[in-house]
């Protein structure tokens, strides 16, 4: 439970938990133009999967310059991709006596993709700036288990990131039905108004609308054409049969990418 220090200012009782390059930045803002909802000082605070240590004195102090009226929220996509064991869904759990969880997640072979370009372009991993997209996805996966090279190391964290299945059931033994939310990448990018209609009231919140709302932000790419066929194959036969399990659990719709056949050589 919040602390009495905690309680005195507003206390995030909304959690936005993943996946990383799942569109939990576009959600995370179109929550916040709620009249009725405000964002920390950050949108990713990550308390509960890396800065627990910091103490609630520290996460509260976030949340410091909103008054206690309005809810807030926490975006932090750790707290899904990091969820080895109950630990972290319990911690949320437990902070707030009735939390409101949101996952979105999206492909797991476009998630991939985005994340080895946000590795380049964004965090400029330096043993990536030169590495073919393919060469990185073809890399032998006994040296990808013991992480024994920098593209090893990071190429597990990528596939790890789009396996989803096992993280959701945790997460699922933790919350009640009321309490969480699962979402498409594709719904919000497509149908963003009844999305959100959906989110707010899964918020206990009446609809807001704002003009943002299916404005395309934050793509760093991810498009399949990117990865050769044998990219492809490969991702598929990896993070498929997982997807279509945790699909069936989290009740929303199994769809392949498709490659396309067309892909230029650039």
């Amino acid at each position: 439970m919040a602390s009495d220090k905690q309680a005195s200012v507003a206390s995030p009782d909304i959690f936005i938990v993943g996946v990383m390059k799942g569109g939990t930045t576009v959600l995370h803002d179109y929550i916040c133009t709620h009249p009725r909802i405000r964002a920390g000082s950050q949108k990713e605070i990550h308390y509960f999967s890396l800065f627990y240590h910091e103490g609630p004195e520290w996460y509260a102090n976030h949340f410091k310059d909103v008054k206690p009226k309005y809810r807030t929220i926490d975006a932090s996509p750790t707290y899904f991709d990091a969820t080895n064991t109950a630990q972290l869904p319990r911690l949320i759990r437990g902070f707030t006596e009735d939390p409101r969880v949101i996952l979105i997640t999206r492909d797991p072979i476009q998630r991939a993709i985005s994340q080895f370009v946000h590795l380049r372009k964004v965090a400029k991993i330096e043993c990536l700036m030169d590495m073919d997209i393919d060469d990185f996805f073809a890399q032998d996966l006994e040296s990808v288990f013991r992480q024994n090279t920098g593209p090893a190391y990071f190429l597990n964290q990528v596939l790890t990131f789009s396996l989803y299945q096992h993280k959701f059931a945790t997460y699922r033994q933790q919350f009640e039905p009321h309490q969480l939310l699962v979402l498409d990448n594709n719904e919000l990018r497509n149908q963003p108004r009844k999305t959100m209609e959906k989110v707010f009231s899964f918020l206990n919140e009446d609809y807001y609308h704002d003009e943002q709302f299916g404005e395309e932000k934050y793509s760093n790419g991810s498009a399949i054409s990117q990865i050769s066929k044998a990219s492809f194959d490969r991702l598929a036969g990896l993070l498929y049969p997982d997807y279509e399990i945790f699909c069936q659990q989290a009740g929303i719709e199994f769809k392949q990418a498709m490659y396309d056949v067309k892909r230029s050589a650039a």
